[in-house]
């Protein structure tokens, strides 16, 4: 029985220690690769807004409705639909997590066309259809979209990347070219400052509760998506030709129009310095250089990235009553691919200075720190062995007393053989 015992116990010995010898402490299979997850948010300038088709447009009115994604008019030509991440193939777009299931990415199109800083965590934005489908029949409704933020709870795992832009409807964009084109400077006489200059002394008087509003949009996603994601803050193209459009849109008005939205931009470039300088990780992206690029690609100008003045309905226009289509001064396709260019040129930046990081990290753990560890894991290693050795040693021991015994006393040698294997099987257990 001693015997047996203890063959067991060198048995279990051997595969302790080539066990420890495979497998050294700290040990653990391979990881399986994280999912990219990008969430693009924002208002009209990220959804896509006039440039159809858009997501859900295919349906019947009284179904599409219903449809947030036509209702945002999220097109599916979008520049965040275009965004590529370095060894992930394809576009954003391949990855819509409406149209398809990836392990390797994950896209959650959540900009908003007409969205504010407001409908970011605040407040739902309101979406009002208007369409006379027959003679006898007209059809009016609202929905209300949700929380922009609230996409984060359908994300599960790390955010990688967040794009957008905002502020753009809190300072009005929308009502200055409106103003422009209804206001027009040659039917202006006198002095006084035109209608558009107390237009923009009005937006940087009332700035500081706009920019604390864009700031607190920032630190929300922040909050949300978590220290590990990047956000990627778009600025604005300059909107109009700087010649103008005629007596549409005066030389002044153009200049006027165009020299706000570059001192709007530097106010969220600051904005965005600001919040890294605190420990936010966000990045500012200026699209005026690739806009300005051959002269001007703005509204009017002879190979235009941003749509004109568009005084006709569209059909797929939310409102279909009145004049004015919201396609009206929005990047058309052309626009979007720019704007894709841009932060694609950031996303490219950020994942090498990603990949540079780990190359030091692993050359730094070739040297000194890979030897630290090689001595820890055997310090940590080595009692298990040598307490099997010990422990093996002992056991020779006592059964070499235990057979010496034999030789004077039997009755000696049951006592003793009861002992030793209790003191074995104990050991063993």
């Amino acid at each position: 029985m001693k015997k047996d015992l203890l063959k067991r116990f060198v048995s279990t010995a051997m595969v302790s220690v080539m066990m420890c010898s495979v497998l050294p402490i700290g040990a653990s299979a391979a990881a399986n690769d994280d999912t990219m997850i990008v969430v693009s948010l924002g208002d009209s300038y990220s959804s896509g807004e006039g440039i159809p088709e858009f997501y859900g447009q295919n349906k019947s009115w009284e179904q599409k409705i219903y449809d947030e994604d036509w209702l945002a008019h999220r097109s599916t030509k979008s520049w965040p639909g275009m965004l590529e991440i370095p060894n992930i193939s394809g576009k954003m777009k391949d990855y819509n997590v409406k149209q398809t299931n990836s392990n390797k990415c994950k896209w959650y199109f959540g900009a908003v066309s007409g969205a504010e800083t407001r409908h970011f965590k605040k407040e739902r934005q309101v979406k009002k259809t208007y369409k006379r489908l027959s003679l006898f029949k007209t059809l009016k409704t609202t929905y209300y979209m949700p929380k922009q933020l609230d996409v984060f709870n359908k994300v599960s795992g790390d955010v990688d990347y967040v794009t957008l832009t905002v502020g753009g409807n809190d300072v009005k964009f929308e009502d200055i070219i409106t103003t422009c084109a209804t206001g027009s400077t040659y039917l202006h006489f006198g002095s006084d400052k035109l209608k558009i200059e107390k237009m923009m002394d009005d937006l940087w008087a009332s700035f500081d509760t706009t920019r604390a509003n864009i700031k607190g949009v920032y630190t929300d996603i922040q909050s949300k998506a978590g220290s590990q994601a990047n956000i990627i803050v778009a600025g604005y193209p300059k909107l109009l030709d700087k010649e103008g459009k005629g007596v549409l849109i005066s030389e002044k008005e153009a200049t006027i129009v165009n020299q706000n939205v570059t001192k709007f931009n530097k106010a969220i470039k600051s904005i965005v310095n600001e919040c890294r300088n605190q420990g936010m990780n966000i990045h500012f992206v200026d699209v005026e250089a690739e806009f300005d690029k051959d002269g001007g690609h703005q509204a009017y100008s002879d190979n235009a990235w941003i749509n004109n003045i568009i005084l006709l309905k569209q059909s797929e226009d939310l409102d279909q009553s009145g004049v004015g289509s919201a396609y009206s001064v929005h990047p058309n396709e052309e626009g979007a691919k720019a704007y894709a260019r841009c932060v694609n040129a950031k996303i490219k930046e950020i994942e090498n200075a990603k990949n540079k990081k780990n190359t030091v990290s692993k050359r730094s753990l070739n040297t000194a720190p890979v030897i630290e560890e090689a001595v820890i894991e055997e310090t940590v290693t080595a009692p298990v062995v040598t307490d099997i050795v010990t422990t093996f040693a002992e056991a020779q021991i006592a059964m070499t007393e235990t057979t010496a015994a034999e030789t004077e006393d039997t009755t000696v040698i049951a006592d003793e053989t009861n002992i030793a294997e209790d003191v074995l099987v104990e050991e063993a257990g």
